[in-house]
């Protein structure tokens, strides 16, 4: 019985360190022959592969790819969703930002964004240089060396010393407070302001969340639009230009 025992617990123990490379090498096998359906034009086949990889996780990388598949393959409305996605986890990869701009070339709607104040264009630029995660690791960094040089002023030998460690404190505790600053408005702008892709071929905004509303506005696949509330199965959107109307939640997919 001790015996059998023994046997069952190594059985187990094989099976379980398989697995990891089973795994790898399943999901590996995948990316190899979504990229040869890709190579060979054949973009339904790498869509349909990597729509299975994106069931398995997520990366800016696999976004991206699943993004060129959909769009060679006429998808241009969940192309766009998945550009965008991409580059959520990515902001600063030139690559997705081209292609996310070509992408929406072919789109109907030609909407003009409001242009913000300069200065707040410039807050908003820099800020999307990294994502909310990545801005929170700088700060802590940021916060470590103003800590250092907080000790090298109180503990510093010599009075240069400790004036150079009380000027570089200050410095790095300004850089750690503008640091987070970036950090929470990054979580901002996907937590409180979320964005949405339309993803039917037009959808007819209304001034209510109902049928009978007015119509305001007709907006098509692949356009971009922040949600501001939503009822039932009605959500308020804003365009980029600035114009507001309630359309169905069915027709959009969020970012």
């Amino acid at each position: 019985m001790k015996r059998l025992f023994t046997t069952i617990i190594i059985t187990a123990l094989l099976l379980l360190s398989m697995t990891p490379a089973y795994c790898v090498t399943e999901e590996q096998k995948l990316w190899n022959e979504a990229a040869e359906a890709y190579s060979s034009k054949n973009y339904e086949d790498a869509v349909a592969i990597y729509a299975r990889l994106v069931k398995r996780g997520e990366s800016s990388a696999l976004y991206y790819n699943y993004a060129n598949a959909l769009f060679k393959a006429g998808y241009t409305g969940r192309a766009i969703l998945y550009y965008e996605r991409a580059l959520r986890l990515d902001p600063s990869n030139a690559d997705i930002k081209y292609n996310l701009d070509f992408a929406n070339l072919s789109k109907t709607d030609k909407t003009e964004a409001v242009e913000p104040f300069f200065v707040t264009q410039w807050y908003r630029d820099v800020t999307l240089l990294f994502t909310s995660n990545v801005w929170a690791y700088i700060s802590l960094v940021l916060f470590l060396l103003a800590m250092f040089f907080f000790l090298i002023y109180r503990f510093g030998m010599t009075l240069v010393l400790r004036k150079t460690g009380f000027g570089l404190f200050l410095l790095f505790l300004a850089c750690f407070f503008i640091s987070i600053g970036h950090s929470s408005h990054a979580r901002n702008m996907v937590v409180k302001n979320p964005a949405a892709i339309v993803l039917v071929g037009s959808e007819t905004a209304r001034s209510t969340p109902d049928m009978s509303g007015t119509e305001v506005f007709v907006i098509h696949e692949g356009t971009k639009v922040f949600i501001k509330s939503t009822l039932g199965e009605w959500i308020e959107v804003r365009l980029e230009d600035g114009n507001v109307g309630w359309i169905r939640n069915s027709a959009v997919e969020t970012i």
